[in-house]
């Protein structure tokens, strides 16, 4: 990866030699597809498909990048860190009374509604 891109060279995923309807049920468990982080990987892909593999590792970045927060959600927990952290911050500096709230969800009790605003009747 000598060319400072950020998508490797060498990014493939597991396809078989012959496409089959078999091969594209069994491959299905590897992709996003109907998941949430799906739209962004169709983005990647199509992207890359648009561009070929040299120049799809210079121009399909930003996909990659945004394919790959989708995934690992690593902008979200840094985020929420530095919340705590200020948080924890502020009740040492006496600033707050306590550094918690009483009635704060537990971990895992809230599930966000991707389909809040698309929902059919």
């Amino acid at each position: 990866m000598a060319s400072g891109n950020r998508v490797p060279e060498g990014y493939s995923t597991l396809t078989p030699i012959v496409q089959t309807p078999i091969s594209d049920v069994l491959s299905m468990p590897l992709s996003q597809q109907g998941r949430n982080c799906g739209f962004f990987e169709g983005q990647f892909w199509r992207c890359m498909e648009a561009y070929g593999a040299k120049l799809g590792r210079k121009y399909c970045d930003l996909e990659n990048r945004d394919y790959r927060e989708c995934m690992t959600n690593e902008k979200q927990v840094k985020r929420a860190e530095a919340i705590r952290a200020q948080r924890e911050k502020l009740y040492r500096e006496g600033k707050l009374d306590k550094a918690y709230e009483e009635n704060h969800p537990q971990p895992g009790q809230l599930h966000p509604d991707y389909f809040q605003w698309s929902r059919i009747y």
